[in-house]
């Protein structure tokens, strides 16, 4: 499955599109380890509203996924959107951290 968050932009062939941040979370909830890919905006607009924005899912992803409360595949691909090169940047920092903590873990 791959997942693509974003609140103007539809999503490239092959991905569903979700949104809102609590909607990204509820798909990641029920489907963890099916998911392959994740493809994140930063500004969620007035989509904000639920859940935050792409930093704060991913923060929260790397809470869950450090903790072991959330169980996903361990090839997970992080790629980050964002029109915004400061956010992006930052959120691919956040996305670094949590695919080699799913990698190193056996």
């Amino acid at each position: 499955m791959k997942l693509y968050l974003d609140d103007i932009r539809l999503p490239p062939q092959g991905f569903k599109l979700v949104r809102t941040v609590n909607n990204l979370k509820n798909f990641v909830r029920k489907y963890g380890e099916q998911i392959e890919v994740l493809d994140l905006d930063f500004d969620m607009g007035k989509n904000s509203v639920d859940g935050g924005n792409g930093i704060d899912f991913l923060k929260w992803l790397e809470e869950e996924v450090f903790t072991g409360k959330i169980s996903l595949n361990k090839n997970l691909k992080i790629k980050c959107h964002s029109s915004s090169a400061e956010k992006r940047t930052e959120m691919e920092e956040i996305a670094r951290g949590i695919t080699a903590f799913l990698r190193s873990k056996r």
